[in-house]
């Protein structure tokens, strides 16, 4: 096609127009810069931190490189796949890292890391992250030896089948059995029912081999009288490796699409009476002798089955911080540079960044994905030395573990799902297009806050351990970790205990924040005991049944004001530290041991910023006036300081996000580049559509040119 000339006159004509228009026009890439310079801490200081020290950022931004220029890693198609070419990418990219890790010699974090990095969730999900921990956690030293190693070469595929039709989160009413046979020493899996059918597996559909299966263990006794051990897992093989067909007595398949997460081929799953060898009862614990006697666990690791879900809910936790902190990145970085309303005729129009009502979203967001941040990296800390512990036989620290890794999958989830869908909001309609990244972020993300899980109930196995933690100190016990702010919960309640924050400057006080979340939190939990106990008519608490399925609001509430007073020490916590390593050892070196005094500055100012907006957003500013804990002077110095925060961090919004360190290639969004260069972005994202592979379009042909050429006979 010629190139097509414009006449000098129509150019002569125009040039005025343009002029007027350039005299208020803004570069994006310029208020990038402008908004980087305004910093008051070293952003690269404190991406250390978060990102495990320099030479693991390093290795992050080498990765994301290296992953763009390969067939499986490419994203520019990302956003125009159907539901089966996500499928199979994913699938590839899953592969393709495997591939890389066997042929580079890299090691498992560097797998996750490079997973992490293509984003591209697929058939493998389940595998690498519930059916070898499975076994690793479950399995005995002889299962081990004998399943690693095919897991390890992909000899075999596995996932991990819990949920059923109609049953989630209450693992003991599972319907699918494992019925042993003592003559062959055989366990018969079986699904008895309909609502047996195993649902919801990842790669379960039309990837995995096989299955770690959670089946009711059923044990005839010497009479015949079947016993009824509750929920096991068992290796169970569900497709031929030769032909990849489902087995005899295997029915298999994919569930069909969902909100997101499409490249997972999420299952369902039913048993006709099909037999596996003893062996491959997972029996690190529980056993069952070929004989057929059922060996239980000792008492100190009745629970020790816990541990998988217990390090999938940690993990979750650690996840929640990424996940929102790229929500966040994305959102901050593009209201830094999208402009609206100018304040006069002729002069710029404003950044939206430096709206409050834009501020007051994003800028709370930036703080609880620190929180978030920080927590999560707690969490695993404690599952590791829980590890350890089991390792020696120890599972004293598992019931604090396993409630607060509930809770805050809970918390941390909703803050995240919520959060993302708030910084989608704030793009405009820029944020729903998905070459902006959130859409698909949000889609992908928002399973988190019913899987491994539904929320409330995840909120009532917490607030079950905190009744139970408050009713001991009642009867002279001493409650621990976490709970440990029961004990003095007499006092705490007391009539006369009173908020100390006598200024507006008080609520910047670390002290002050968390003694005002303790508070709530001391209450909550007061509050929901007092209910269940009045629901019992005195006769003592009841965690099964009416009393307590009649009673569960102040339940959840409870929980979700534990796991906030939780984050916010934590996020406290961990920046003391920080700073306090950099008294030991300086954070010149930049390895992500310490902070400088002006980073921590700023992070203790999000840490409050996180406090006051938590108790804004949930309503504990109402309770603590009810309470009588807070006055209405102190409610309102509260909401000052909160305004003021968010001036004082305004500066700093994009550093902040920038510390996350998350490459371009991670974010795969228009609005979200480091160079602020969004509107070309989205220009030639949207050029890669696959509707613009010709000019006319598909309709052309068929639809649209027999429609509009019945115009000549009108």
């Amino acid at each position: 096609m010629a190139a097509r000339v414009v006449d000098e006159r129509t150019q002569l004509l125009q040039r005025p127009a343009s002029e007027i228009i350039l005299r208020t026009h803004t570069e994006p890439t310029e208020d990038l810069k402008q908004e980087r310079r305004r910093a008051t801490f070293n952003f690269e200081e404190l991406a250390y931190v978060l990102n495990g020290g320099k030479e693991l950022l390093e290795k992050k931004q080498r990765f994301a490189e290296i992953l763009a220029k390969t067939s499986w890693g490419d994203k520019s198609r990302r956003y125009f796949l159907g539901r089966e070419e996500e499928y199979v990418g994913g699938l590839r990219a899953a592969l393709g890292i495997w591939e890389k890790m066997k042929t580079e010699n890299l090691s498992l974090e560097d797998g996750a890391l490079m997973r992490t990095l293509v984003d591209f969730p697929g058939g493998l999900e389940l595998h690498i992250g519930m059916f070898i921990p499975s076994i690793m956690s479950q399995g005995s030293s002889e299962q081990q030896a004998k399943w690693m190693p095919l897991c390890m070469g992909l000899k075999i595929i596995g996932t991990y089948a819990q949920t059923e039709l109609g049953h989630g989160t209450f693992v003991r009413g599972l319907e699918t059995t494992a019925t042993y046979d003592r003559q062959t020493q055989e366990f018969v899996i079986h699904s008895p029912t309909l609502t047996a059918t195993k649902w919801w597996p990842g790669g379960l559909g039309k990837t995995a081999t096989h299955a770690v299966v959670m089946a009711r263990l059923m044990v005839p006794d010497e009479r015949g009288a079947m016993r009824d051990y509750g929920p096991h897992g068992f290796i169970a093989q569900l497709r031929d490796l030769d032909s990849h067909l489902p087995l005899p007595g295997v029915t298999i398949g994919d569930i069909g699409p969902k909100v997101g997460y499409n490249g997972v081929d999420n299952g369902y799953l039913s048993f006709d009476h099909v037999r596996i060898p003893r062996d491959q009862m997972l029996m690190r614990f529980a056993k069952v002798t070929p004989e057929g006697r059922y060996v239980p666990p000792p008492p100190s690791n009745s629970k020790a089955s816990y541990a998988t879900m217990v390090f999938v809910r940690a993990d979750i936790v650690k996840n929640a911080g990424s996940s929102l902190g790229r929500a966040v990145t994305i959102a901050t970085r593009y209201a830094a540079v999208r402009r609206q309303t100018a304040p006069a005729p002729g002069e710029r129009e404003l950044q939206v960044l430096d709206y409050q009502n834009c501020a007051a979203t994003l800028l709370p967001l930036i703080a609880s994905s620190y929180a978030l941040s920080f927590m999560g990296e707690e969490m695993m800390s404690m599952y590791r030395r829980f590890e350890q512990d089991r390792d020696r036989g120890e599972f004293g620290a598992l019931p604090e573990l396993h409630a607060l890794s509930s809770g805050l999958k809970a918390l941390c989830t909703w803050i995240t799902a919520d959060g993302i869908e708030e910084c989608r909001r704030t793009c405009g309609g820029h944020g729903y297009s998905k070459l902006s990244g959130l859409p698909t972020l949000f889609q992908n993300y928002v399973q988190n806050v019913t899987w491994e899980g539904d929320n409330n109930v995840m909120c009532l196995q917490t607030a079950r351990y905190l009744i139970k933690a408050l009713a001991g100190v009642q009867q002279g016990k001493r409650a621990a970790g976490s709970a440990a702010y029961l004990n003095d919960v007499v006092s705490e309640l007391a009539p006369g205990s009173r908020c100390a924050a006598a200024c507006d400057e008080c609520w910047l006080r670390p002290d002050v924040a968390a003694a005002a979340l303790r508070h709530a939190a001391a209450r909550s939990v007061a509050s929901a005991t007092a209910t269940l106990a009045a629901a019992t008519g005195g006769k003592g608490l009841a965690f099964e049944g009416r009393a307590w399925s009649e009673n569960t609001v102040d339940s959840i509430r409870a929980a979700k004001a534990h796991c906030t007073f939780v984050l916010h020490q934590t996020f406290v916590d961990s920046v003391a530290r920080l700073e306090a390593a950099a008294s030991v050892s300086p954070p010149a070196g930049g390895q992500g041991q310490s902070v400088g005094a002006d980073t921590a500055a700023v992070l203790r100012q999000l840490a409050a910023l996180f406090a006051l907006e938590q108790m804004e957003r949930s309503g504990g500013v109402a309770a603590l006036l009810e309470d009588g804990y807070m006055s209405a002077a102190q409610a309102a110095a509260l909401r000052r300081r909160h305004r003021l925060l968010l001036a004082a961090l305004r500066p700093n919004a994009v550093a902040l996000v920038d510390a996350f360190a998350f490459p371009d290639y991670l974010l795969n969004s228009a609005l979200g580049r480091a160079d602020g260069d969004v509107y070309r972005g989205l220009l030639e994202m949207a050029r890669g559509s696959p509707l613009n592979a010709t000019q006319e379009g598909p309709a052309w042909p068929e639809v649209l040119r027999p429609v509009l050429a019945a115009r000549s006979r009108l």
